[in-house]
């Protein structure tokens, strides 16, 4: 067996004790984001393979502690960095499976907002959907690497018409939804094509998704720009 053809739903079960785990040893001071919440809690129609978070409040030492054990009980941390804006951990959980990311993110942003969901009995403190496709819409144009999985997911929430929190989208990018979605477009133009559309989106999607993100997902994400922008003209 190779990564590629991984148990989807052995991984998934891995990454919903892990967040449980966390949720139940940090209820309160974290809250879940990105693309596995919105696997999770928002329809995501792709698979997910890691854990990113928000720090609400400051962990102890004990605290890290804590999650150093919740991730050995289930195989072993081959990396561990606690850096200003960032605590990183690298779960290898078994051979020929993907590794586990858990990011947890340690600079909030102020008009970053959550709500509470349970799951399997748990309270779990998530973003809401303005902040999911807000901050997705950022990642999209502010990653180092092009990662083809952020087109994919503001695709999915623009077809759904999620909506925006424009005080959130200003304070990260110091612009107006208007003026950022413009520069999002021609930033999608200028970035993507079709030989490397599936990049680090290919190995997480079914062969029939590959084939349609490869011919229509770019033309059709910057078509649903243009179409919230209109709107947005239109007032």
């Amino acid at each position: 067996m190779t990564k590629k053809s991984f148990s989807a739903s052995k991984h998934k079960r891995i990454l919903t004790e892990l967040l449980i785990e966390i949720a139940k040893h940090l209820n309160g001071k974290v809250a879940f984001k990105g693309g596995t919440a919105a696997m999770m809690f928002y329809n995501l129609p792709r698979m997910s393979l890691d854990l990113d978070f928000d720090l609400l409040e400051k962990l102890s030492e004990e605290e890290i502690d804590v999650l150093k054990i919740i991730l050995r009980k289930r195989g072993m941390v081959k990396e561990f960095r606690d850096k200003r804006f960032t605590l990183f951990f690298l779960l290898d959980y078994e051979i020929n499976f993907p590794n586990i990311k858990l990011e947890f993110n340690k600079r909030i942003w102020e008009n970053n907002s959550y709500r509470t969901v349970w799951l399997l009995g748990v309270e779990i403190k998530i973003a809401d959907e303005k902040t999911m496709f807000s901050n997705k819409l950022v990642a999209l144009n502010q990653r180092r690497i092009l990662a083809s999985r952020d087109l994919f997911d503001v695709h999915y929430f623009l077809k759904l018409g999620y909506p925006l929190n424009e005080k959130l989208i200003l304070e990260r990018t110091g612009e107006t939804l208007a003026e950022y979605l413009d520069r999002t477009k021609h930033f999608i133009i200028k970035s993507y094509n079709s030989k490397n559309i599936l990049q680090r989106l290919g190995e997480i999607l079914d062969e029939k998704q590959k084939i349609w993100a490869k011919e229509r997902l770019l033309s059709e994400t910057v078509a649903e720009l243009d179409n919230l922008r209109e709107k947005i003209k239109k007032g």
